[in-house]
C-alpha cells in the first residue's frame, strides 16, 4: 500500500509487501549502493564467493563493517555465514564494472565446496593477513 499526502512524501507498509517487493524497494531507493563480492574459506580451505548489496561501514574506530547475510529458506546457514562463523575471517572485494558479469555467476546456487571464483573465471589471490583470499 502506498500512502501519499500533500507534503509529497510516500510511505510503504512493509507488512503488506512481499519479501521480493521489500527487497526491490530497498535496493532501488538506497543509493548509491556498491556491491561486495565477499570471499571466505571453509574449515578445509575451500574458497567461497558471494555478492552482497547489503553491506556498509558502521564505524571506523573500532572498525565495524555490517554484512547482511540471510539464511537459506529452510533457515540453515548459507556458505558465507557458515565460513565466517567457523573461521572468523572474510574479505570484501568491491565489484567493479570489469567483474560485474562474473559477480552474477558467483550469485548462482552451487553446492557447498564449489569454488564460485573458478566458475566465474576470476582469480583468487592469497590473503596477506587472513586466510580469505582477495580477487585479482
Amino acid at each position: 500500500m502506498v500512502e501519499q499526502g500533500t507534503d509529497a512524501r510516500t510511505g510503504f507498509d512493509f507488512e503488506a509487501l512481499s519479501a521480493q517487493e521489500r527487497y526491490k524497494l530497498m535496493i532501488g531507493s538506497i543509493i548509491p549502493r556498491p556491491i561486495a563480492l565477499v570471499t571466505t574459506v571453509d574449515e578445509e580451505g575451500r574458497v567461497n564467493a558471494a555478492p552482497y548489496s547489503f553491506f556498509n561501514c558502521l564505524s571506523a574506530d573500532p572498525p565495524i563493517l555490517a554484512l547482511g547475510v540471510e539464511n537459506k529458506p529452510d533457515r540453515s546457514l548459507k556458505d558465507t555465514s557458515h565460513n565466517i562463523r567457523m573461521t572468523e575471517v572474510f574479505t570484501v572485494n568491491i565489484v567493479s564494472f570489469d567483474i560485474a558479469e562474473a559477480m552474477h555467476v558467483c550469485a548462482a546456487k552451487y553446492p557447498r565446496g564449489v569454488d564460485e571464483l573458478k566458475e566465474a573465471g576470476l582469480t583468487a589471490m592469497p590473503g596477506t593477513k587472513i586466510a580469505a583470499p582477495w580477487i585479482r
